[in-house]
């Protein structure tokens, strides 16, 4: 059986050098990474192509990235939810073809999880997941440094966030990763 790693976390919690470091112990990347920017100068490690479905998908809910209410997927209806999970899977395969292991990652998953785990079930590829957790004080900080949130609405969206991955992943294999314990000792 095939594998994912489903890395659900939230923005500025360290998703994306998690991810570095799971490509670099053996899993497949997506062929189409997010560029490096002035906020991650060594590359979001995740699929622009699965940001952007998953972008279009809160969209079509009427919610968006920042949104720190609850998301249900539900509100897109039955079908367009069905046309959604065969298209985050169609992608899915683009992004990792035949691949053993996978690393999926877009902070969106925290939101975003059950839509993602039907995909993978659909694609008979078994879902782990890492939840990353980051000291909150230093995730508001760096929300209010990247996107000028403020320290309140920042709060919101870290606990919404964190909620739902946890939520979500419950009944699933799952690790949750200190991002300071992973800077101090990553082989730990």
């Amino acid at each position: 059986m095939r594998r994912a790693i489903v890395i659900a976390g939230m923005h500025r919690s360290g998703t994306s050098a998690l991810a570095g470091m799971i490509g670099l112990l053996g899993a497949a990347m997506p062929r189409h990474l997010l560029g490096a920017d002035e906020n991650n100068p060594k590359g979001h490690w995740e699929s622009e192509r699965l940001m952007e479905l998953n972008e279009r998908m809160l969209r079509e809910g009427g919610s968006r990235w920042d949104d720190w209410r609850a998301f249900d997927p539900a509100v897109l209806g039955e079908q367009r939810l069905d046309e959604i999970v065969a298209e985050l899977a169609a992608v899915i395969a683009e992004e990792f073809g035949d691949a053993p292991l996978i690393a999926i990652k877009d902070p969106r998953v925290c939101r975003l999880a059950p839509v993602h785990a039907q995909a993978l079930r659909r694609m008979n590829v078994e879902p782990a997941y890492v939840l990353p957790f980051r000291n909150p004080l230093a995730v508001i900080a760096s929300l209010g440094r990247r996107d000028a949130m403020t320290p309140g609405f920042a709060e919101f969206m870290w606990l919404r966030h964190v909620l739902d991955a946890e939520a979500a992943t419950r009944a699933s294999r799952r690790s949750v990763v200190s991002y300071e314990a992973l800077l101090a000792d990553w082989r730990a």
